[in-house]
């Protein structure tokens, strides 16, 4: 039975429930040899908990009162404890739903009143409310952090009374500071904090209490996602008082500066990954800088729209790119990455189009190189097209023009990853019609007959559209590349 409940499969419930009925039927048959014990029943009750089904934590409860009964009726074998209770609360908390929270914490109050009945061994421990904590945690209700701090509370009195076995642990904690954290409600930041100094002075008493990298996190987490108007400064002090911070320190308070919206936001952020990589290069592990670590500057600089923002956000990449050819194992070079900066090359006011062309030739180096996932998309392509005809001279369309001829050689080249759009097509077409230069009476042909050849799809994704620049009326350009394609079909015929 143990084993059948370990394994968690779906059928494992039913299986354990009805090995149990067997158990019972041949106990009620006279069989001396057989017997119902507490042990098979919280095996059962443990059985549904781990079982991902709605009806789990219904039947474990079902489970244990059939159990009751049966003690209450004489039958000395069956005399629940409270690893028996705790297997229910467990499976009510698994619920992930304010129904669930409720319903653990009023099995939390049954175990309470059992305590005081002679000849039961049942009696709440510091997992029982652990779990029941936890349970509201999931929950995500309105109030919820209410709830499991006053819970914790409740442990924390019971114990100062002399009642050893709710003694608050760090698991308590963490999570009451983690429901705060991710609560939307106002001032939830400052009560993550609150609850995290409350740690700090209450472990001096008892060790269980004492804050971990864990809970830190948490607390600078609750400040980044807060709309504190000093949620960065904030967070930046409860990492200061941290010992050992680790990458997701790190990470989450990168976050809080990038989320500040304040001027010089993003050069703090750099500046506290420029900190991490020193670390990380003088053998702290603990701070090995991740994709995380590497986006989230590149995403406060292309967002910042300040001066100079883009190519900040470029060089952040590239110092990416060098630590994982260096051995960081922790960094994923992903197409994605590329493409933020390279809408970000595409959007801004300087002309960037060297760097962004160049951009996308490293990533076909690193595609060479055997890093499939930071292969150029569509959207690669597309946005180089873009920064190239931001200015319209015949030399620049020339080159747009150029990138999309390489873009439809790698499908002559048996490449299906990348496949140029009508969308392409157009950005070019429309340049050629704006510029009005005499080239465009032999290019243009020529588009629109290259884009019927290869059967372009329209169903490849096509991010950024909206990258053009506001001076230019992309709509009207577009409806008359169309037209144009319109005839040139006509004559066809």
């Amino acid at each position: 039975m143990n084993t059948l409940a370990k394994i968690g499969r779906k059928d494992s419930p039913i299986t354990v429930e009805r090995i149990l009925k067997r158990i019972i039927d041949e106990e009620n048959s006279g069989n001396q040899h057989a017997f119902a014990t507490t042990s098979m029943y919280t095996t059962a009750i443990s059985a549904w908990a781990k079982s991902k089904g709605k009806a789990g934590p219904q039947r474990a409860e079902e489970i244990l009162r059939i159990m009751i009964a049966q003690y209450s009726s004489g039958n000395a074998n069956v005399a629940p404890e409270t690893a028996t209770f705790n297997a229910v609360i467990n499976a009510w908390s698994k619920s992930s739903n304010i129904q669930g929270a409720q319903r653990a914490e009023e099995i939390l109050a049954w175990m309470e009143h059992m305590s005081n009945m002679n000849g039961v061994k049942v009696k709440p421990n510091t997992i029982s409310y652990n779990t029941v904590i936890d349970a509201w945690a999931r929950s995500g209700a309105e109030g919820a952090p209410q709830k499991a701090e006053y819970l914790l509370k409740k442990m924390e009195q019971l114990y100062r009374d002399g009642d050893s076995d709710v003694q608050p642990n760090v698991r308590s904690c963490n999570t009451v500071l983690n429901s705060w954290a991710k609560s939307s409600e106002m001032g939830a930041a400052t009560r993550a904090e609150e609850i995290l100094a409350w740690m700090e002075i209450a472990s001096v008493l008892n060790e269980e209490m004492k804050p971990t990298v864990v809970s830190y996190n948490a607390a600078i987490d609750a400040y980044a996602r807060s709309n504190d108007s000093n949620k960065a400064q904030k967070a930046q002090e409860v990492f200061n008082r941290m010992i050992d911070p680790n990458t997701i320190s790190y990470n989450v308070l990168m976050n809080a500066w990038c989320k500040s919206g304040k001027a010089g936001s993003a050069e703090m952020a750099e500046s506290i990954l420029t900190g991490m990589e020193k670390r990380f290069m003088s053998g702290d592990d603990n701070v090995t800088p991740d994709s995380i670590s590497y986006n989230t500057v590149i995403c406060a600089f292309i967002y910042s729209k300040e001066s100079g923002s883009s190519m900040k956000a470029l060089e952040i990449l590239y110092r990416m790119v060098s630590m994982f050819k260096n051995g960081n194992k922790k960094i994923e070079l992903h197409v994605r990455y590329f493409n933020i900066v390279l809408r970000g090359l595409a959007n801004d006011i300087k002309d960037l189009a060297v760097h962004a062309e160049n951009l996308l030739w490293h990533m076909e180096e690193l595609q060479a190189m055997g890093i499939k996932k930071s292969s150029p998309n569509t959207s690669s392509y597309i946005y180089v097209i873009k920064v190239w005809i931001k200015t319209l001279t015949r030399e620049r369309i020339m080159r747009a023009e150029y990138i999309l001829q390489h873009l439809e050689s790698l499908i002559d080249n048996g490449q299906t990853r990348v496949t140029p759009t009508k969308f392409c097509y157009s950005l070019i077409v429309d340049a050629w019609v704006e510029l009005g230069d005499m080239l465009a009476d032999e290019h243009l042909p020529e588009l629109i007959k290259q884009m019927k050849k290869i059967n372009v799809s329209e169903s490849i994704e096509n991010e950024g559209r909206d990258a053009r620049s506001n001076h230019r009326q992309l709509y009207n350009r577009r409806k008359y590349s169309l037209q144009l394609e319109s005839r040139e079909g006509m004559s066809d015929d």
